[in-house]
């Protein structure tokens, strides 16, 4: 029965591979007998799935290669910005501190990599307490002649003086050492009488128009008005510019934490530098000018005008209000 059925198949297998004239029919022929529809259903399944896979995979591949592509374009950015910083700053370390200015010149270098670490030894001033008391008094007894003067002589100053107080003003504490101020320095007579006639022009509109009455009668006796002809006198004029915010590498924007405060005490530190030296200045607020002042400093607009600073030796004949400081059981309290 066996060898019957065997025998049976095989004919019938036979008889298959003919076509109608009894000759063997080719491959293409017995492939296309053999297919059947469920055959062509999972050959089109899996062209489907293989199409969907291309498109996932080309469209997860663009996304990568452009994200790849933009980390490279930032990168190349990042280092671009480094290398014109570090042109940059070598410029400005020939043009602007010359050997002579301040002791510090020679770790100038060393010092830009203290950032890459947590803390660095305090090296502290050791004084006896009969030195301290020497030094608190005598320090005491210089700053209480410092007086705002508006009478400027024309005598120039050595730029090294003016950089070195600008160093003692950027030595001050910042909020996250943010270090949020500009010290713009103005030498130039051109911009110096043009950043004059912004101020005046405000200044008219705020004691005519905005301030009132009241607060020109409280400052007559001091000589305060709204012409400022000392910033067109003193031969260095420092216009501070606090920061808003910053931009960080990545051009995104970081808050300034405290900038006004941060900036006050980096003035009141240039204000004691500047007695030290023998120089006199009067603080100026620019009121309703800090638009065109930063314009015509070309400040970005991250930076905002703070105090004008007139800097210079005092005229010969020079007066200042005869004021009188309050005492110290005035303005102390002890707990």
């Amino acid at each position: 029965m066996i060898a019957r059925r065997r025998i049976y198949f095989a004919g019938l297998m036979a008889t298959q591979n003919l076509d109608d004239t009894g000759q063997p029919k080719k491959l293409w022929q017995r492939v296309y007998d053999a297919v059947e529809p469920w055959h062509l259903n999972v050959a089109a399944s899996t062209i489907v799935l293989c199409f969907i896979l291309h498109q996932l995979y080309t469209m997860f591949g663009q996304r990568g290669h452009r994200q790849s592509a933009k980390v490279t374009k930032l990168r190349e950015m990042e280092e671009e910005r480094e290398r014109l910083r570090r042109s940059l700053s070598t410029q400005v370390k020939k043009e602007y501190a010359e050997k002579g200015v301040g002791s510090d010149l020679d770790v100038l270098d060393l010092q830009e990599d203290l950032h890459l670490y947590k803390e660095v030894p305090y090296i502290p001033l050791c004084y006896s307490e009969e030195e301290m008391m020497a030094k608190s008094q005598s320090f005491y007894e210089h700053m209480k002649l410092r007086r705002s003067v508006r009478c400027f002589s024309d005598k120039d100053i050595p730029l090294k003086v003016i950089q070195n107080l600008i160093k003692t003003a950027g030595a001050s504490p910042s909020g996250a050492n943010l270090q949020p101020w500009t010290f713009c320095v103005i030498h130039s007579h051109k911009i110096k009488r043009n950043l004059r006639a912004i101020i005046e022009e405000e200044e008219q509109r705020n004691y005519t128009r905005r301030i009132g009455a009241k607060w020109v009668l409280d400052v007559d006796h001091l000589s305060v008005h709204w012409n400022k002809p000392y910033i067109t006198e003193a031969p260095y004029v420092i216009v501070v510019m606090k920061h808003i915010f910053q931009i960080k590498p990545d051009g995104e924007r970081q808050i300034t934490y405290y900038n006004e405060m941060g900036c006050s005490i980096a003035v009141g530190i240039l204000l004691a530098a500047i007695q030290n030296v023998g120089l006199v200045t009067v603080t100026t607020a620019p009121l309703n000018a800090g638009g065109r002042i930063r314009e015509l400093l070309r400040r970005p607009d991250n930076e905002k005008a703070m105090l004008i600073l007139p800097i210079g030796y005092p005229q010969e004949d020079a007066h200042v209000p005869d004021l009188r400081r309050k005492k110290l059981e005035d303005i102390i309290r002890m707990y």
